[in-house]
């Protein structure tokens, strides 16, 4: 019975070659490790891993003790976004279509200079590029082709997602929880370097706009996180040459409440998407 579906399979892949139109793609192949299963990127090393599924999402999951990931409430969503630049200056993300996601390159524990292209929403066509080298993941992209989405500016970006650092710490009214979270959180910072050179260290616990002007000044160039519940593990987080990171977030809130950092680089100044982000775990 198998080998009848996949001599079906082949007869009808070939009657739609013979006609002209493609068979339909199915998302990234899979690794096929245990651990990995589902992936299409998979990295680990003694302090995270890094993985990129095979419908195009990616995940940082910090390492505890014994390699074991931290709390899966902990894991910080990583998206590859082809924004839609509005004319109030406001942006329009566009859905990636997991069955347009394709590689030359196989499915990879170790990725080396790979290269992924997709299609979203309007069928702009997009690349990724992923590297990994001595525990530094580095990861860029850039816009291919518009396709239907010709009416505004296009750009190509990436978001790192931090969910609530202390998502089951919190306990308002109980005197003894709320300082032994206080307690945790007196070493809890982030640093920040602007493109113009200057550094600025930002409280975690105090209620604050992140898509402020105080913290993202003139655009920032490298940012430390730094959360006890993160195993007090630093995350390092730096954008090349014509590039930039900006945090933004919801109302004003501690940071460690949860926050978004958008990385983008200039299409002017990067027209062949030579810009990165690298981010590592020390």
């Amino acid at each position: 019975m198998i080998i009848r579906n996949h001599r079906l399979g082949a007869v009808v892949a070939g009657l739609l070659g013979l006609a002209g139109i493609s068979p339909v793609s199915a998302e990234l192949p899979g690794l096929s490790e245990k651990e990995w299963l589902g992936y299409f990127v998979g990295y680990q090393d003694k302090k995270f891993q890094f993985g990129i599924t095979s419908q195009g999402r990616a995940t940082i999951k910090v390492l505890g003790k014994g390699g074991v990931p931290l709390n899966q409430r902990l894991a910080i969503p990583l998206e590859f976004v082809v924004e839609e630049v509005m004319p109030d200056g406001k942006t329009m993300a566009k859905k990636v279509k997991p069955e347009t996601l394709e590689s030359a390159q196989p499915a990879t524990t170790k990725p080396e200079k790979m290269v992924i292209r997709g299609k979203v929403t309007g069928d702009a066509t997009f690349e990724v590029f992923v590297n990994e080298d001595r525990g530094v993941i580095s990861l860029g992209g850039r816009l291919v082709d518009p396709g239907a989405l010709t009416k505004n500016p296009l750009r190509f970006s990436l978001r790192v997602k931090f969910p609530d650092a202390y998502p089951s710490g919190k306990a308002a009214g109980d005197k003894d929880k709320e300082k032994a979270l206080k307690d945790k959180m007196k070493n809890d910072r982030l640093q920040l370097t602007w493109s113009d050179g200057k550094r600025v260290k930002q409280a975690t616990d105090k209620s604050i706009d992140a898509g402020s002007k105080e913290i993202n000044g003139p655009g920032i160039v490298a940012m430390q996180v730094e959360f006890n519940s993160y195993d007090e593990k630093k995350l390092e987080f730096t954008a090349s040459e014509n590039s930039l990171i900006a945090l933004s977030g919801g109302p004003a809130a501690p940071l460690h409440d949860g926050f978004t950092v958008t990385w983008m680089a200039d299409p002017a100044k990067d027209p062949e998407g030579k810009a990165r982000i690298t981010f590592e775990v020390k």
